[in-house]
């Protein structure tokens, strides 16, 4: 079951990382992959602790930002924020879901699965 869970999970990112590629063909989309099964969510520290390692993981999949042009960096902040918000949505844990909202002032969109992948189009 929980290998099935991955593998719709791969699924889906794999549809959608390709959906984004044919929009926009000079798109480059980077994944990482975020491994949680070690933590325990039931701890504020587990879901901090998680939240940290998804920030990490959409800062590399949108990286690079070593551009000073704030086009570059308007894009940068889109990518990142969209991975965060689909990353909190495909991990569906309340208390992460809460955290995400406290640390960003957003509502996060509105899955439990094992590992989740940071999906990112670079530009």
């Amino acid at each position: 079951m929980r290998s099935m869970k991955t593998m719709l999970l791969a699924s889906v990112l794999a549809v959608a990382a390709s959906s984004l590629a044919m929009a926009d063909t000079l798109v480059n989309v980077k994944s990482e992959t975020v491994r949680y099964e070690d933590l325990r969510l039931s701890s504020p520290v587990g879901v901090a602790v998680l939240y940290g390692r998804l920030r990490v993981a959409a800062e590399r999949a949108c990286a690079p930002l070593d551009s000073l042009q704030l086009s570059a960096k308007a894009r940068y902040r889109a990518c990142y924020d969209d991975a965060m918000a689909k990353a909190v949505t495909n991990v569906d844990h309340p208390g992460l879901t809460q955290y995400y909202e406290s640390k960003r002032g957003v509502t996060a969109p509105s899955v439990t699965v094992p590992s989740v992948t940071i999906v990112a189009k670079a530009r």
